[in-house]
């Protein structure tokens, strides 16, 4: 069998199993038992109904009770006559907790709900002022309020202050309780047989199965239950029903329908008659049954099983797991298919990570080699100059100091690249005023020439400590209040820099007012070789100050970004011993 379709295994053994059960029993029992069920239903499904219709009568009589004597609770009343509202809902949560109710709503006398609590949010004030409008027109104490999918049986009674001529109307009390399957539970008890409720092609709650439900409420939706008739027959999933209908009083616009659904159980009282021949019949169905899915399950299942450990490994990243072909032609070519495509992933997988490590190298190269290019051609250019420096009456103290420059840049390129490379963290710290680490780093801003007159306001408390390496943290500031200073020397702007201990962290802000940073690099902006709006840029500075932040078991991100302005936040332990006495300078 493991030759054919899989399909035809299906086929075949669905087809064994529906005639070895289904065919011998259910067409014999068909024709032996309808006569004998038609008298008991029909007059079990009308005792139900009269049973249903008395309790929902004695219910109905006893929370109209219970609504009554919670309205004339004096406290209720005092609460009521504040006709404040705010005042109204917080109060009466109490009340609402005491009645046991689901739903709990007081109306004050100028016609506007002033309380409303649910068991279940989600109705608002419009929908309950609506349906309670709708009873007091009506002129109804118990009414059904319907709205999305929730049905409530409502009872009404009037608050009022005083006796006789010196009565005086506070407002009403609405009390409802929700029908859902939980008292259709209840009704079908005293009914005796299954409950369903529903409202217009809609059922709410009932006891059915679940399969049985969802049934009905397709041939409902479908139009194929005279939802007018007083009683009929339905077929279900599992069952066959003989109901009767009754329209619950109270329930317009949306009426509310109450099925009395009685299965058909006369129908195993005759069956147990004929249990000497069905029994023999289907123990041997279902012997026969559980040796093809036995058979099936061998042929099948196992396979399938081994199909679905190999992509489950594959999912988890192991390419190794290996599946052997076996089972029906589907399976076989299926799991020859999966072997040939875990392996292109393996490969595409290798291709992919090798493209990615050269297109790395070949990128970090290229930059490199193209800043060193830069500032070796200043070196040997300015060599030149300083070799003819008598002959082209040149200053050599201005040759050497570009040189000297040059050569410094090429240090520091040297120094970042080190500072990149290195795995773990390589940070001294000691105990350090962030403060002074801060003016140190806008002190060596305004030490070169571009920014000598550079508006840079530090705003921070005079001493707030932590453990730092100070001479890296003055370098990641300078690195971005250098940034900071470049984006706003466009503008002629002022860079803010402030400082705060938030009780758990220090949390240090750069803010300029610059054009922003462009949506492209702002999820990259940290990474290595990311540079914009600079030509001379390395693209290893805001890297650096990620690593260095990081080796301090900080963070720095961009806060917001606009057109008129970037703020960079950094956030690292702090040490809470710090003064709280507050400084503000403006440097530049």
């Amino acid at each position: 069998m493991a030759t054919y379709r899989l399909r035809s295994q299906l086929f075949i053994a669905a087809l064994l199993i529906i005639f070895g059960l289904a065919g011998s029993l259910l067409l014999f029992i068909q024709h032996t038992v309808n006569g004998e069920i038609r008298d008991q239903v029909r007059n079990g499904t009308e005792a139900s109904v009269r049973a249903f219709e008395t309790v929902q009568r004695q219910r109905e009589l006893q929370l109209s009770q219970s609504a009554a004597l919670l309205a004339e609770l004096p406290p209720l009343k005092g609460l009521m006559s504040t006709s404040h509202a705010p005042t109204i809902q917080d109060g009466s949560e109490p009340f609402w907790k005491l009645s046991g109710s689901d739903l709990f709503v007081l109306y004050g006398a100028d016609r506007q709900v002033v309380a409303l609590h649910m068991t279940t949010p989600g109705w608002s004030s419009a929908t309950v002022e609506r349906d309670l409008k709708r009873s007091l027109d009506a002129g109804e104490h118990a009414s059904w309020w319907y709205d999305d999918g929730r049905l409530y049986w409502v009872f009404l009674h009037p608050i009022v202050a005083g006796e006789g001529p010196t009565t005086k109307p506070l407002g009403l009390l609405a009390v409802g309780y929700q029908v859902d399957s939980a008292v259709a539970q209840q009704l079908a008890i005293v009914a005796g047989n299954h409950i369903a409720l529903s409202t217009g092609d809609t059922i709410i709650a009932s006891t059915l199965p679940a399969a049985d439900e969802a049934e009905l409420q397709r041939q409902v939706r479908l139009g194929n239950v005279n939802t007018t008739a007083a009683s009929g027959g339905l077929t279900l999933k599992t069952d066959q029903y003989a109901f009767s209908t009754v329209l619950l009083p109270g329930s317009a616009p949306s009426p509310v329908r109450c099925y009395v659904m009685m299965p058909l159980v006369p129908v195993n009282a005759f069956i147990r008659r004929l249990n000497s021949t069905i029994y023999l019949i289907c123990g041997l169905a279902v012997l026969f049954g559980a040796l093809v899915f036995g058979f099936v399950s061998r042929t099948v299942t196992r396979p399938l099983d081994n199909l679905v450990a190999g992509v489950k490994a594959l999912a988890a990243g192991d390419f190794t797991y290996s599946i052997k072909p076996r089972g029906s032609t589907e399976l076989m070519e299926l799991s020859t298919s999966f072997a040939q495509m875990r392996g292109q992933l393996l490969a595409l997988q290798q291709q992919r990570i090798e493209t990615e490590r050269i297109n790395a190298l070949a990128q970090a190269a290229s930059s490199i080699s193209h800043d060193l290019r830069h500032y070796l051609a200043a070196v040997v250019a300015n060599a030149e100059f300083l070799y003819e420096a008598d002959e082209l009456k040149m200053k050599k103290d201005e040759v050497y100091e570009e040189i000297k420059t040059a050569a410094t840049q090429m240090t520091d390129l040297i120094d970042s690249l080190r500072e990149l490379s290195s795995q773990g963290s390589s940070i001294n710290p000691t105990r350090n005023r962030l403060t002074d680490i801060i003016r140190r780093a806008i002190e060596a801003i305004h030490a070169r020439p571009e920014f000598r007159s550079a508006k840079i306001v530090l705003s921070a408390p005079d001493n707030l400590e932590a453990m730092l390496d100070a001479r890296k943290m003055e370098r990641a500031f300078f690195n971005l209040i250098l940034n900071a200073c470049e984006a706003s020397q466009a503008v002629d702007g002022a860079v803010s820099v402030t400082a705060a201990d938030t009780g758990r962290d220090l949390e240090v802000r750069i803010t300029d007012v610059g054009h922003g940073v462009p949506e492209s690099i702002r999820d990259t902006l940290f990474n290595p070789f990311v540079s914009y709006g600079k030509p001379n840029g390395t693209g290893l500075g805001l890297a650096i100050v990620s690593k260095i932040v990081h080796d301090h078991a900080g963070t720095v991100a961009i806060k917001e970004t606009s057109e008129r302005g970037t703020t960079v936040v950094v956030t690292m332990p702090a040490s809470h011993d710090s003064v709280e006495d507050g400084v503000t300078s403006t440097v530049g």
